[in-house]
């Protein structure tokens, strides 16, 4: 009978015969920014209705850790990260200069946690908070709506423009752009939704017309060719990195008036937001006695925006997710 022997030890790893354990894993390869912000005809445009019940309690009222959330939420939507730092990190670059464009015409304008909270999401990747810049074109309308003036102490500023530059061919009109916009690297689009008396309503593209030294010549023909050729421009197309539409109040009537909306919108396409921001208007409008076919009458800049290659007004080819939270 054989007599048992010890168990032999397993074999040792060597150079030419490593452990199947030990095989490197492949990462992944960083995202690129220019995969991510990709939009038709490349893609179906993405737009993302974050909803939170609890956002805005009054049109004066916003919570600003369920903003927060909304906005962790829509950009892991949006971009397809998974976590919502990574997907800031890839827009953005912590060495650049970042303008977040606000609207404080009239009583109401873009609410003030909503751009502070932008502004810490770009903090916690790097950015520093003096090279973010919150602005619009008038101080007395930034300080209205509740922001506190910034031009040059510590943290984020928060400044109107001061002068205007660089002419350029806009509808047929000479326009200027701030020199906040022509200072920065890259740029956030902060509109409130508004109905609006010319264009049907003022949201993403409209925003632009506070960019720039003569608006009022450009409200011609519904705003059409006005609202489109302005946001052609390269120094506009180019520079905009990010849209975040407004919507935890909004202004249904007029821009004395506002009510509670609870929902933001994001994008990189600012004709498809424009449009899904319409759709939230004339919902409202619909269900409460309004008239929805002056706004989409009115809203022609959509189609002329289309026709130059902006994004998409066809709901065919507008990816629309949403998230409630």
């Amino acid at each position: 009978t054989a007599v048992p022997t010890d168990t032999p030890p397993p074999p040792q790893p060597t150079e030419e015969t490593p452990l199947a354990t030990e095989t490197p894993v492949p990462t992944a390869a960083p995202v690129r920014r220019a995969d991510v912000m990709r939009i038709y005809p490349e893609v179906n445009s993405r737009v993302v209705v974050v909803r939170h019940a609890n956002a805005c309690s009054s049109p004066d009222d916003i919570a600003a850790d369920a903003v927060r959330q909304m906005l962790d939420a829509a950009i892991v939507e949006l971009t397809g990260i998974g976590d919502a730092q990574e997907a800031w990190h890839t827009l953005f670059d912590p060495t650049e200069q970042i303008a977040i464009k606000v609207n404080t015409i009239n009583h109401y304008g873009t609410s003030v946690p909503l751009a502070y909270a932008v502004a810490e999401k770009l903090q916690a990747i790097g950015v520093v908070a003096e090279n973010i810049v919150i602005f619009d074109r008038n101080m007395g309308e930034l300080q209205r709506a509740g922001y506190a003036i910034n031009e040059d102490g510590p943290g984020v500023r928060c400044r109107a423009t001061r002068g205007y530059g660089e002419p350029r061919d806009v509808a047929g009109t000479t326009q200027q752009l701030s020199d906040i916009f022509l200072a920065c690297d890259a740029l956030i689009n902060l509109p409130l939704l508004k109905q609006h008396g010319f264009s049907g309503l003022t949201f993403a593209m409209k925003n632009h017309y506070g960019s720039i030294d003569r608006p009022s010549s450009i409200h011609f023909d519904n705003c059409a060719p006005g609202i489109a050729a302005l946001n052609a421009l390269p120094e506009i197309r180019d520079r905009t990195r990010l849209i975040i539409g407004d919507v935890l109040k909004m202004c249904p009537a007029n821009s004395n008036q506002a009510v509670v909306g609870n929902t933001l919108l994001m994008s990189f396409d600012p004709v498809a937001h424009d449009y899904v921001g319409m759709q939230i208007l004339t919902d409202w409008l619909s269900a409460n006695g309004g008239n929805p076919a002056r706004v989409t009458g009115q809203a022609k800049h959509l189609a002329t925006a289309a026709a130059l290659g902006l994004g998409t007004d066809d709901p065919a080819h507008i990816d629309r997710r949403e998230l409630a939270l």
